[in-house]
């Protein structure tokens, strides 16, 4: 702290106090706006994070999601009932 002092006076004693003073605070706000920014940041990816984990607890995975309006095509072996006669329609 005593150090700082003699640097204070030593400065206004030279005349520059007020640029050092000047530099000093662009400095600090500098420092203090980049880590508000880290800190926004950090937490919308948390948050996104934390959502995204929310909505795949919420909904199993095996099934298809379906959006209203859409058309969901099964891809596999047709199904066909016992009752229905055996057509064949590959023509």
């Amino acid at each position: 702290m005593l150090i700082f002092l003699l640097i204070v006076i030593l400065l206004a004693v030279l005349g520059v106090l007020g640029l050092a003073l000047k530099i000093a605070a662009a400095l600090v706000l500098g420092i203090l706006i980049a880590a508000a920014t880290l800190a926004v940041i950090g937490y919308l990816v948390v948050r996104r994070q934390l959502r995204r984990a929310q909505r795949a607890m919420r909904s199993p995975s095996t099934t298809p999601r379906q959006v209203a309006g859409s058309t969901v095509v099964e891809v596999g072996e047709p199904r066909r009932s016992d009752d229905e006669p055996q057509i064949d329609d590959r023509y």
